[in-house]
């Protein structure tokens, strides 16, 4: 029985899955429904909002195809998006060359065939999924879209998705011509108990199986629904987890159990894993709180283990300062540190008014980059083996933090070896 299972699982659920069949449950067709809704409002924007795993990029492929019948759309994913990528991909996909023109003059494109559509009454349509991921220049290039206009209409219908992030975007300053056009929200919902024995089952049909019910029982799903808080990208994955962990079919509960951290936060921590050497707590990211002249300007939440810092483009995170380098300091994050790296500005970096080169960041530490001030918060705490090392004046000086893994790695084989 092993054996006629052996290539289901990851079929039905591994990353190739989403191309084999495509459920819209509940809550997705109420979205579509919502969504079309909203673009036919003079105002014409909608934002999507659920959390990893939810089914926003599969809402808006559907959506994108849908629209496509009687409107130009151009269907882009938002993350680490430029505004170059970004205009260059709305011509692209609105039938338009484009030959390495500068993005004033691909704004001005974009405005012309956007005007001369809507005048005959068949807007364009720009969807942008993980807004939430979108360089800040690309944002501030998306919110000179939203004001695009001929007499009395909007020439661009415009749907975002995103995060928890979406709403303070979307009501910042820097998207106030976007948000003068009041977007009209749509949450997504979990898939209910019934909902998910129904995805289950049809993506195991799908894959070839026709009793879906000898792989995953009634009491199975249920316990995936539980584990996965109802989301059909973590469904999958504890889905998956389920039948590799399998010694025999029908899959039992059994084979469900996990380290009992809810899925939501178990998907979070595999994004950006923080965790204690003590402990297996989990923590909350560190943030970043920039400031001018006290006032806030920018707030950061690291979802990668490098931050670059800096008035590019290419930044992570944009101050926009003429005494700020392009790519101004790196900020690295380990489990057991937060490293501030600099990237030979041209100005220098001062930590708590003390200039650096390199240096392991702490909760309420202020570096000062030009006229902009950036606070740290959530700092990883420092391990005992970092804490030794600070208590020498030299050892930041002297060492790069390469040096010290390797001088840990070292000790580690060392004390093996012994052993």
């Amino acid at each position: 029985m092993l054996e006629d299972y052996s290539a289901l699982g990851e079929r039905a659920f591994g990353h190739d899955a989403e191309s084999l069949v495509t459920i819209a449950y509940q809550s997705h067709q109420d979205a579509l429904k919502f969504l079309q809704a909203a673009l036919r409002d003079p105002d014409g924007v909608a934002l999507l909002h659920g959390p990893a795993g939810a089914g926003k990029s599969t809402i808006l492929r559907m959506l994108s195809k849908q629209l496509s019948r009687y409107s130009s759309v151009a269907h882009l994913d938002g993350t680490r998006l430029k505004p170059t990528e970004l205009l260059a991909g709305m011509l692209e996909q609105f039938g338009h060359d484009v030959h390495d023109e500068l993005d004033d003059e691909m704004l001005r494109m974009v405005n012309d065939y956007a005007g001369q559509q809507t005048r005959t009454y068949q807007p364009p349509v720009l969807i942008i999924d993980n807004v939430d991921r979108m360089f800040p220049a690309a944002l501030r290039i998306l919110n000179t879209l939203a004001a695009l206009t001929v007499p009395g209409l909007y020439t661009l219908r415009i749907v975002l998705s995103g995060h928890d992030k979406l709403k303070p975007i979307v009501e910042s300053d820097g998207l106030s011509n976007l948000a003068e056009r009041n977007p009209a929200w749509f949450s997504l919902a979990p898939l209910s108990s019934k909902e998910t024995m129904i995805y289950l089952h049809a993506r195991l049909r799908a894959a070839g199986l026709e009793q879906a019910d000898t792989v995953f029982p009634f009491d199975v799903c249920d316990r995936l629904r539980d584990q996965s808080g109802g989301w059909p990208g973590l469904l999958n994955h504890f889905a998956l987890e389920a039948y590799e962990r399998a010694t025999d079919f029908p899959v039992s509960v059994v084979d469900t159990v996990q380290d009992g951290r809810p899925a939501q936060e178990k998907e979070k921590s595999a994004r950006i894993p923080v965790l204690s050497r003590d402990t297996d707590q989990k923590r909350s990211p560190p943030r970043l709180i920039v400031t001018r002249e006290g006032t806030v300007t920018t707030e950061y939440t690291f979802s990668e283990k490098k931050v670059l810092i800096g008035r590019s483009d290419f930044a992570d995170v944009i101050i926009n300062d003429d005494f700020v380098s392009k790519l101004h300091i790196a900020l690295l994050l380990y489990s057991d540190a937060l490293v501030l790296l600099d990237l030979n500005s041209a100005n220098g970096t001062t930590v708590n008014s003390m200039k650096v080169k390199k240096t392991i960041l702490k909760d309420d530490d202020i570096i000062s980059l030009g006229h902009h001030r950036v606070k740290i918060a959530d700092a990883p705490p420092i391990s005992e083996e970092m804490a030794q090392l600070l208590k020498s004046p030299d050892t930041i000086k002297m060492k790069s933090l390469v040096d010290m893994r390797k001088l840990h790695a070292r000790r580690q084989a060392r004390l093996v070896s012994k052993r």
